[in-house]
C-alpha cells in the first residue's frame, strides 16, 4: 500500500515520471479548465482493451471521485473529450485517472479547475494542487515540485515569488513555510564570530590560529593545533 501511495505521489508532483500502464499527457501541470470548455483528455498505454477515465481531486494519498468523464473508450484512441460542467466548485487539486483496473491506472499531474466560485489562493507546492510537500517527497523545488533530491531540498526558504534560496529575501517577510525545507523559514546559520586568537584577531591574509595563540598562514598555523573557533571564518585553512 505505501508503495502505491509513493507512486501515485511521484505521478502527481512531476510532469517527468511516467512508469504506469497508462502515461496521460494531457492535461498538464499549470492548466485550467473553465467551466462550459470543451476539453480532451490525452494519454498512451493499451494494456486493457477498454477503459475508463475519471475526474478525481483532494490530497494525492487520498484523491476523491469527482465523476467519471468518458466511459469504455477504446484504449487504442488515446484521447477523451469532455464538456467541463459548470458546477464544479472551482478548485487546484484535480487530476485525471485513466484505467479499468486500479493497479493500472494512469494519473496526471495536478491541474486547476474554474467552474463553480472563484479559484481558491494558490498555496503549498505550485505543481502539487496547492498542497504543502508530502513527508515521503518533502521539499518544493524553484520549479514547484515535490521531491527529495538535491534540486529539491538544496535551498532552504522558498520566497513570496516561489523561488528557493537562502538569502534575506527568500527566508524573511513573504517567506513560504509550507514549501521551504522541514516546513520552516530558517536560513543556514551564519558561522560565529571568531574569538580572539591572543591579542588580535586573525585576518583573511593571516587565517589561521595556532595553538601557540599565534595568527599565520603557514603549516604550523594552519595544521595541527590549530583553533578554528578562533581563526578567520571559523575555519583552519591557509
Amino acid at each position: 500500500m505505501r508503495s502505491t501511495i509513493l507512486s501515485l505521489l511521484l505521478f502527481l508532483s512531476s510532469a517527468s515520471f511516467s512508469a504506469a500502464n497508462y502515461v496521460v499527457s494531457n492535461p498538464g501541470t499549470g492548466v485550467i479548465w473553465n467551466g462550459g470548455d470543451n476539453v480532451v483528455v490525452e494519454w498512451t498505454g493499451t494494456d486493457e482493451k477498454f477503459v475508463d477515465v475519471r475526474l478525481v481531486h483532494g490530497p494525492a494519498a487520498n484523491l476523491q471521485l469527482y465523476d467519471v468523464i468518458c466511459k469504455d473508450v477504446d484504449s487504442s484512441l488515446g484521447k477523451c473529450n469532455y464538456q467541463v460542467d459548470n458546477n464544479i466548485p472551482s478548485g487546484r487539486d484535480f487530476a485525471i485517472t485513466v484505467g479499468k483496473s486500479a493497479n493500472l491506472y494512469g494519473y496526471s499531474s495536478f491541474f486547476s479547475i474554474k467552474a463553480k466560485g472563484p479559484l481558491p489562493e494558490a498555496k503549498g507546492c505550485p505543481n502539487f494542487g496547492g498542497q504543502n510537500c508530502p513527508q515521503s517527497l518533502p521539499c518544493c523545488s524553484a520549479a514547484g515540485y515535490c521531491g527529495s533530491s538535491d534540486e529539491h531540498c538544496g535551498s532552504p526558504c522558498c520566497s513570496k515569488y516561489n523561488f528557493c534560496g537562502a538569502s534575506t529575501a527568500h527566508c524573511g517577510t513573504g517567506c513560504q513555510a509550507g514549501k521551504s525545507f522541514n516546513g520552516k523559514c530558517l536560513a543556514a546559520q551564519a558561522p560565529p564570530k571568531p574569538k580572539k586568537c591572543g591579542s588580535q584577531y586573525c585576518k583573511s591574509s593571516a587565517p589561521c590560529c595556532s595553538k601557540a595563540n599565534k595568527c599565520g598562514s603557514n603549516n604550523t598555523a594552519c595544521g595541527a593545533g590549530c583553533q578554528p573557533q578562533k581563526s578567520f571564518a571559523g575555519k583552519c585553512t591557509k
